[in-house]
């Protein structure tokens, strides 16, 4: 594979940000965690164990869609290395049950893969960017 450009890695991850989007709208984590990770992710989550692999990402996240109806993923930097990138960034959590949006900031490491950029590692926390 030819070494990608900053532009084409930004616009691979922003578009794999919308199957994100679009998967957590549905309340399909099983289908996000598939489209979004690596086969042997690792997620760092508030008030959590380190979490390993798809089964405990997809648990944790179908726990969150029981409070939160949408997820918005904005891409504040990312820098990239061969087949690495990492993105620095903020997630607006719609509520179920109304009232003000939460937010996440988070840091991702992305690794390029057979089935194009993935997530690798994912850490994220409540609050602002």
């Amino acid at each position: 594979m030819a070494d990608p450009t900053d532009t084409e890695v930004a616009r691979a991850i922003r578009e794999r940000s919308d199957v994100f989007e679009r998967h957590f709208a549905a309340g399909n984590a099983q289908g996000l965690v598939s489209d979004y990770y690596v086969d042997e992710p690792m997620m760092s989550a508030p008030d959590a164990p380190l979490l390993r692999g798809r089964a405990a990402i997809t648990e944790l996240f179908t726990q969150v869609m029981r409070a939160f109806s949408a997820c918005r993923l904005e891409q504040v930097e990312i820098r990239r290395g061969g087949d690495l990138a990492y993105e620095i960034g903020r997630a607006i959590l719609t509520p179920r049950e109304g009232g003000d949006p939460a937010n996440c900031r988070y840091v991702i490491a992305w690794r390029r893969t057979s089935a194009g950029w993935r997530v690798e590692t994912d850490f994220f926390a409540w609050g602002v960017v």
